[in-house]
């Protein structure tokens, strides 16, 4: 298993606009706005610590929606299958921003500092898909540097690939070297933290490039996708 912790997440001032869309302003001019907004960045700045860590697992075949491993293991439903279609091996891998932000979050809400919790958990979600869109970059040049193919990537509950999956993830990883655990009702702590698969083979995979974005459940109506694809630091290595 690998583990990485050297991701760059910028936290810039301007973060509010992209976060917050047309009510950046609005927030921003009540009284306390501005100064719950630079708390929160400040906030965020001190406590995100980002890791990831993710595995290669052979793959044996690919069976109706369910991606067959090496070691027995089934994982898939929704459109895993047919976007890994092709992958000679599946990578494995929890993306996390630690827990600072969440506890934080909590602390302001028994303190009724409503505002500066919801700027700081929208900070914290931010910040952990930035750890998986560099993650994600990072698979598509290495697999590109070797002559290989990657999948776009997926991750379990945001599209018709159900949840339950988390407890397949968790076998196959040992998320807890970056202080990631599941909880009984698959939810993870820290909560900002993520699972994902992508396929990898030396063949075209079966959807390659884009985002999970493409697979999810709310793409049409969702207010974040071109904020995203706008986002300072997606790039960054």
């Amino acid at each position: 298993m690998i583990v990485e912790r050297a991701w760059r997440i910028e936290l810039r001032e301007d973060l509010i606009e992209l976060l917050e869309g047309g009510s950046a302003a609005r927030i921003l001019s009540r009284p306390g706005g501005r100064g719950g907004w630079e708390a929160a960045l400040a906030d965020a700045r001190k406590l995100v610590q980002p890791a990831a860590a993710w595995e290669l697992h052979p793959v044996k075949e690919i069976l109706h929606e369910r991606v067959v491993l090496q070691g027995g293991a089934h994982i898939g439903g929704g459109p895993v299958a047919a976007v890994a279609a092709g992958a000679s091996e599946l990578v494995v891998a929890v993306c996390t921003i630690g827990p600072g932000v969440g506890r934080r979050v909590q602390e302001l809400q028994r303190e009724r500092q409503a505002m500066q919790a919801l700027l700081l958990d929208d900070l914290g979600s931010w910040a952990v898909d930035m750890v998986r869109q560099q993650f994600c970059r990072r698979m598509e040049e290495e697999a590109a540097a070797a002559g290989l193919h990657v999948s776009t990537c997926l991750s379990p509950g945001e599209s018709e690939w159900s949840l339950d999956d988390q407890r397949v993830i968790f076998s196959l990883l040992d998320a807890a070297r970056i202080g990631v655990t599941l909880g009984a009702s698959l939810v993870m702590s820290p909560l900002k933290s993520l699972s994902l698969v992508m396929g990898r083979g030396s063949g075209p995979m079966g959807h390659e490039g884009g985002s999970n974005c493409d697979f999810c459940a709310v793409r049409d109506r969702c207010v974040y996708r071109n904020r995203r694809a706008a986002a300072p630091g997606k790039d960054v290595q």
